[in-house]
């Protein structure tokens, strides 16, 4: 797996934020991003060294280019919108 996504909603936050890093590190995903549905708000993080570090926080309207695992545009609020 080269990418783990959650969807962050209030009731699977500590389990989204805390466990499931340390699950997916452990299993050599190389990147997990974090998109909060109430926050409006994408996390990335990247596997260094078996621990994740922060390499963005992309919010609302802003635009996150991605490069690992592959180039990608991700806007969080487009993500979320409604269709």
């Amino acid at each position: 797996m080269a990418l783990a996504v959650e969807v962050v909603v209030s009731t699977t936050r500590t389990v989204d934020q805390v466990l499931k890093p340390v699950l997916y590190g452990r299993a050599g995903v190389p990147a997990y991003w974090i998109l909060d549905a109430e926050e409006t708000k994408l996390t990335v993080l990247e596997l260094v060294d078996g621990v994740y570090v922060e390499r963005d926080v992309v919010v609302g309207e802003k635009v996150f280019e991605a490069t690992l695992p592959f180039p990608v545009e991700i806007v969080p609020a487009e993500l979320l919108r409604e269709r």
